[in-house]
């Protein structure tokens, strides 16, 4: 009798285990949010993270503008409202987490009060940090430095509050941030070409942000290595490890050509990087990565392609082939259905 129940409790788990958990999603995202009044469905530079049992979305909002006389006296002076926060626990319904900053909460001499460009928040040492693009569009009347930089900012738990948000020294638009497996900083940052430096955040509670060290370039936009059509400039770089490789995602600009993701790839944070050798890996750009629901590494992404759905929210997996190179998918208006990992 007992040998019978052993023998049935067996067989109960082993059909439980075909029953795995499954995840759906379809591309555009159902994602819209509400900006000066209106709601509105187009992002750039989309970030998610996934943090415990949701995925959180940071994105550049509308209205994507630079300083604009024109507009200096509309509601924020024509800029971005600032960052806000959404989560979900299935990529399909959206919750509203509120704003990480904002600009009409700030003082008229705060340095970030204006654009808050490309968000996105990492997690690095127990910890998650937030970095963006941001400037002041009085600052030459307040004597501030005028330009736009990166900023860094630090909280405990992802949804903030995010604390002690510091300038980069002559950080510029599109800069990221990524660690090394000891868990050491290091700033990807895009000038035309791709440079990669480290970076001292022990301060940050100061207000000290030090960059150390050689500024390296790594990845360049002139097509030396693959023989292709160069783009006109890099931007929006991530940098992901993915087992002990370091893979640098970056956005190319063509003129005639749209807006590509290249990778390039090192065994070292500071290089030397090796494009992929396919070059326009995948459609739009400006990619964050993130942990998807089966165990592989996602990317968040403003859709590209005119016409159809362009400037939509979209998520999908990224594929590693036969060779460790990333390969892109585009799964557009597709049901997609997967395991959910354990």
């Amino acid at each position: 009798m007992l040998l019978r129940a052993v023998l049935a409790a067996v067989l109960l788990a082993a059909l439980g285990s075909t029953h795995a958990e499954m995840f759906s999603y379809s591309n555009p995202l159902p994602f819209a949010y509400e900006s000066q009044g209106k709601v509105r469905t187009e992002v750039r530079d989309p970030c998610i993270i996934h943090d415990g049992d949701r995925y959180y979305a940071i994105f550049t909002m509308w209205p994507f503008a630079n300083r604009d006389d024109k507009h200096l006296g509309d509601v924020d002076m024509g800029s971005s409202p600032g960052i806000r926060m959404y989560s979900s626990p299935d990529l399909a319904t959206w919750r509203d987490d509120g704003w990480l900053v904002k600009s009409s909460a700030l003082p008229a001499d705060c340095p970030y009060k204006h654009q808050f460009w490309a968000p996105e928040i990492h997690r690095c040492n127990g910890k998650f940090y937030l970095i963006f693009t941001a400037s002041n569009w009085q600052a030459k009347e307040l004597s501030l430095q005028e330009g736009y930089y990166a900023f860094i900012g630090v909280a405990d738990t992802v949804t903030g509050p995010y604390q002690h948000i510091t300038k980069v020294p002559d950080g510029p638009c599109d800069t990221t941030l990524f660690t090394d497996e000891r868990g050491e900083f290091y700033l990807a940052m895009p000038r035309r070409d791709i440079l990669v430096q480290k970076v001292d955040l022990s301060r940050l509670d100061q207000g000290v942000i030090t960059r150390t060290g050689p500024e390296l370039k790594v990845v360049t936009s002139a097509d030396d290595q693959t023989g292709a059509t160069s783009p006109d400039y890099l931007e929006g770089p991530w940098v992901e490890r993915i087992g002990t490789r370091y893979c640098m995602l970056y956005a190319e600009l063509y003129t005639h050509d749209g807006y590509w993701t290249g990778v390039a790839y090192a065994d070292s944070p500071l290089g030397p990087y090796i494009k992929d050798p396919e070059r326009k890996v995948f459609f739009g750009g400006h990619l964050a990565v993130f942990d998807g629901p089966d165990g592989r590494k996602w990317v968040s992404y403003r859709r590209e392609r005119a016409n159809e759905g362009r400037g939509l929210l979209c998520v999908d997996a990224l594929d590693i082939d036969g060779l460790g190179r990333i390969r892109g998918s585009d799964t557009f208006k597709q049901q997609v259905t997967v395991s959910v990992a354990k």
